[in-house]
């Protein structure tokens, strides 16, 4: 691994040659390739001011670290004239454990509109790397952009805004090469800070995809057959007048109220409780998307002892207190999160670590604190999050007191399903062998581990609709239910966004392991990730958020009529969930809430 001295001065080159690339999934339209070589020689918007120096290829510099190396190459027939190929030979422990830096050499005020401009190619197989826009400083990511490659020469071009103010020389522009065995070329790059009087949807953005994006792709049909036999069940209405005599001719509607699937999102508290527009507004349209919510920072650790933003626990449990009214589970995240920053861990614990059992028995109590308060208002707990990457409390008790927390924790909330969540395991990162080895450690301890959390952040590299599917049934095969617990799509190419928001809620719906669904977010005013929001901060719906809305409430949506029959029955099919049934004979109409579930019996309607 180099050190960070190296690391720095090698990117301080990096810019001349290769930018960040965006995680492009294979493509479906060979046609793509054509535009793609034409847009490259298109010349980039007037203006803008070049963050990289005038010599973008004196950036990159030649060197060996023992497991990445560098070399110079002539290219022809493209933009520009010189690349550098780059062979890594890992092992690595992260993809950040060998990467390549540049720093900024201009100012940079947040909302600035920056465009990141690279060529890449694979070379002699598979490769892959990510490109960071982060401060040099705290790490604050601006923009991630990974990026499967292929072995042509693709331009990649991603505008994006600047998450804070960054002074000459503290903006890192960053090339991830911690992947095994595999050899790329970047050339051509270009970094251009075009201010705030650039829309940003003026920017090109070029060579995303994923394969499986047509609609004629047939990984579709497959998912639609699925969908129909997991997530759809009959239903037999009979009616019948107050004698029991069948009722012919009755006019019969099923209209649906909710999904029994639970479709859910993050929620911030100080934005459910805000005396604002925007904040009576968020918290009105949450029981018309969702049913099922996550408290995004409330019930984290820290904040539940107020050690972080000034929040309270009354704060939490007003908010349990609302969805409870509403009729809407709440996931609770998170008992434990064991990560480096100030945030995941209250600021006393970290000095337990050389007192293996004050740090246990701090954990224990806060246990029996969060789940003594919430009892019997979380439907679903991660205990764990993230324990693949983060190791700083298995490093002092032992990775086995994982099974003790959740022993400790199914103990005191019986109610609640017990879940380890995690990231980087849907081919959006590279921990599912290090998640998959957790998990089967806690199931052969015994744990109660009830469920698996699959996060699921993305950004333009876009796990194909095919290889997801076989993801998932990979972490089913350990034979417990699967959430994705924290889904988004950090990009800015919207109708990109919308159709892979689409296609991984199809495959998601149509897995059978599969049992519910929350995104991170969804209304950009109040979102981690602003460009991954269903709507933007005037409240106006993305195409993403048109996506999710006419994926719920018409594609998977039912509502049915028709007349009994001479036998007073009258049959239909639809999707889990409820339902509002009425029947309707000479003008007179009798109206019942109902459930469709698998399996269910006749429901009998007796009329007055």
């Amino acid at each position: 691994m180099m050190n960070r001295q190296t690391i720095l001065l090698a990117l301080l080159l990096l810019a001349g040659c290769a930018s960040p690339p965006s995680p492009v999934a294979v493509k479906d339209v060979k046609a793509d390739e054509s535009s793609l070589e034409a847009q490259a020689v298109r010349p980039l918007p007037a203006g803008g001011t070049d963050l990289l120096g005038a010599d973008t290829f004196a950036a990159f510099p030649v060197y060996s670290s023992g497991t990445v190396t560098t070399e110079a190459i002539t290219v022809t027939g493209k933009p520009f004239t010189q690349a550098r190929r780059i062979t890594s030979s890992g092992p690595f422990e992260q993809t950040y454990s060998e990467q390549i830096s540049a720093s900024t050499t201009a100012p940079i005020s947040r909302n600035d509109v920056l465009l990141i401009q690279f060529w890449a190619r694979s070379v002699g197989g598979p490769a892959q790397t990510e490109f960071v826009f982060e401060s040099n400083d705290t790490y604050a990511k601006s923009v991630t952009v990974g990026v499967q490659l292929s072995p042509q020469w693709k331009l990649y071009s991603v505008p994006f805004k600047a998450q804070l103010d960054y002074p000459a020389g503290q903006g890192g522009a960053r090339f991830r090469l911690g992947y095994d065995k595999q050899s790329f070329e970047l050339g051509g790059v270009v970094l251009k800070n075009y201010g705030t009087a650039v829309p940003i949807s003026s920017l090109p953005t070029a060579g995303f995809t994923y394969a499986g994006r047509s609609a004629g792709a047939p990984w579709r049909a497959a998912a639609d057959a699925r969908i129909e036999q997991l997530r759809k069940g009959d239903v037999t209405v009979r009616v019948q007048d107050a004698l029991g005599n069948p009722v012919a001719g009755a006019a019969v509607k099923l209209k649906m109220q909710r999904h029994a699937f639970p479709f859910g999102s993050e929620v911030a508290v100080e934005r459910l409780f805000e005396n604002s527009a925007d904040g009576q507004k968020y918290q009105a349209i949450i029981p018309t998307l969702f049913n099922r919510v996550v408290l995004g920072n409330a019930l984290k650790w820290p904040v539940w002892e107020g050690q972080w933003k000034g929040s309270e626990r009354a704060d939490a449990l007003r908010a349990l207190d609302f969805f409870s009214a509403k009729g809407i589970p709440v996931r609770g995240h998170n008992l434990v999160w064991p990560c480096e920053d100030a945030y995941c861990l209250p600021e006393d614990v970290p000095g337990l670590f050389s007192n293996p059992a004050a740090l246990k028995a701090r954990i224990d109590t806060h246990f029996a604190d969060i789940l003594g308060a919430t009892a019997g208002k979380i439907v679903e707990w991660d205990v764990i999050n993230e324990p693949s990457a983060n190791k700083r409390l298995s490093k002092v008790l032992g990775e086995d007191e994982m099974a003790a927390q959740l022993r400790l924790a199914k103990q005191l909330a019986p109610d609640a399903r017990m879940v380890i969540n995690d990231y980087g395991n849907l081919g959006e990162g590279n921990l599912d062998g290090e998640f998959k080895r957790i998990l089967r450690r806690m199931q052969a301890l015994n744990a109660p581990l009830e469920g698996i959390g699959l996060q699921g952040h993305f950004g333009y590299k876009l796990t194909p609709p095919d290889e997801l599917n076989t993801r998932l049934d990979g972490f089913g095969e350990l034979g417990l239910p699967l959430s994705i617990t924290e889904f988004d799509i950090n990009v800015t190419d919207e109708k990109l966004q919308a159709d892979y928001l689409r296609d991984f809620m199809t495959v998601m719906f149509a897995n059978k392991h599969v049992d519910s669904f929350t995104m991170w977010g969804f209304w950009q005013g109040q979102h981690w990730l602003p460009d991954a929001a269903l709507y933007r901060t005037d409240w106006s719906i993305k195409p993403s958020g048109q996506a999710f809305k006419d994926l719920l409430f018409s594609r998977w949506w039912t509502n049915a009529s028709g007349s009994s029959g001479a036998d007073g029955r009258y049959q239909a099919r639809g999707f889990y969930g409820d339902y509002k049934l009425s029947v309707t004979v000479n003008g007179v109409t009798t109206t019942q809430d109902i459930s469709l579930t698998k399996g269910m019996g006749e429901v009998v309607v007796n009329l007055p």
